[in-house]
């Protein structure tokens, strides 16, 4: 659909439009950066089988630009990211592009967003990390147009339509399957008052396995409440209902007297489902908290629907001008809602703390450590839950940006 066949061919040429673009354009940015880090993980796949510990050098060139007139920008990125393992077995070179258009005519906002990604399922900070034992490279492709109405001073409408599409290479007896979506939303924003927002929405997901043994349809519709205590402190609270309808085609063979029988069977099932988004967020003079818990259905990696229960946690600091640091943590408990199957149904708890320090406008060193404990439910053994040490330490180069802002 957008295919990508030469990643330094698409980076030039894109270079030479933003570069170019002042010939037909007021403004324009154009920026690029390289990026360079070690990494140290003791356990890459987060598996509980003997395995060793990995070492690796991630090299991540990325280059973004932007155009803007009066009524209209647009925005693009790239980044071709290479990973090379103490096992060659793990070496991988993944490609990010995106694309951002918008268009503003008085009250009316229309926007469309395409994005590439073809990338593999290690170091993935996803809720099915551990679940695969080797490297799975997924191609993603999705285009989004999106239109936006001003209906009055309070009052925002906002339509969306997404087509995703989603491949895995060389991916068989793993249980990833290739999968199309389809997702529609709309979401109406009015403001209550000067620190009060209400937020209505409804949205649908259509689902189909390029395999034709999976379909399902996933309605949702939330209403939330955002509200500002104070200066620093704001809260929101969203609840909704889904409701999914799924076919799943089941196919048997037998042998019965030398004769091959085959036999499909349809099974239709139906199910309806609580959600709920709560967070708050305090605003320091050099930095911010945020707590959120919340319950959703997102399809998973695997082609499949989860029902995620989750609770996250994150404090950003900027110690001076050269300093600052953040810490993350996540618990997740996933269960499956698309097939009767709960071998994958699991906890994940996972914590992040990464410090940044600007050596100059142009070079930055930045160190993190990440661990990640993962525990499927049908693990009754009692068995430790294996875990992941990873230990980055990096530096980045930002080149001088071209831009006449």
């Amino acid at each position: 659909m957008f295919a990508v066949s030469n990643i330094y061919g698409v980076i030039w040429i894109c270079f030479v439009f933003f570069y170019a673009s002042d010939l037909c354009a007021k403004e324009y940015l154009v920026e690029a950066d390289i990026d360079a880090r070690s990494e140290y993980n003791s356990n890459i796949f987060l598996t509980n089988l003997p395995h060793d510990s990995t070492k690796g050098v991630i090299v991540t060139p990325s280059l973004s630009g932007v155009v803007q007139e009066k009524n209209w920008d647009a925005k693009f990125g790239a980044r071709v990211r290479s990973h090379n393992y103490s096992d060659s077995n793990l070496d991988s070179n993944d490609q990010y592009y995106d694309f951002i258009g918008r268009y503003i005519a008085e009250r009316d906002i229309f926007s469309l967003n395409v994005n590439y990604d073809l990338a593999s399922n290690l170091n993935s900070t996803s809720t099915d990390f551990g679940v695969v034992g080797r490297r799975i490279n997924t191609k993603n492709q999705s285009i989004t147009p999106q239109y936006t109405r001003l209906l009055s001073e309070r009052a925002v409408l906002m339509l969306s339509y997404t087509y995703r599409d989603v491949d895995f290479l060389e991916a068989e007896n793993t249980g990833f399957t290739p999968y199309i979506t389809k997702s529609g939303s709309g979401s109406l924003v009015y403001d209550l008052t000067e620190k009060d927002k209400l937020t209505i929405g409804l949205s649908m997901v259509d689902y189909t396995s390029k395999n034709e043994l999976v379909t399902y349809k996933l309605f949702s519709s939330r209403i939330g409440v955002e509200h500002e205590f104070s200066e620093t402190l704001s809260g929101d609270f969203t609840l909704g209902v889904s409701k999914r309808t799924s076919t799943n085609l089941q196919t048997f063979s037998y042998d019965f007297l030398g004769q091959p029988i085959t036999i499909n069977q349809v099974i239709d099932a139906n199910d309806r489902g609580l959600l709920l988004d709560v967070g708050v967020k305090k605003v320091f003079e050099r930095g911010r908290i945020e707590g959120r818990v919340s319950r959703d259905n997102v399809t998973d990696s695997f082609g499949g629907l989860n029902e995620i229960d989750r609770f996250t946690i994150n404090y950003i600091n900027k110690l001076s001008s050269i300093w600052r640091y953040k810490i993350s943590g996540r618990f997740e408990d996933i269960a499956s809602i698309s097939s009767d199957s709960t071998a994958t149904d699991r906890r994940n708890f996972f914590f992040e703390s990464i410090v940044y320090y600007s050596i100059s406008g142009s070079w930055n060193v930045n160190a993190s450590y990440r661990y990640i404990q993962r525990k499927f439910k049908s693990d009754i053994s009692g068995d430790r839950a294996p875990h992941s040490n990873r230990i980055f330490v990096g530096v980045t180069y930002n080149f001088s940006p071209l831009s006449t802002f």
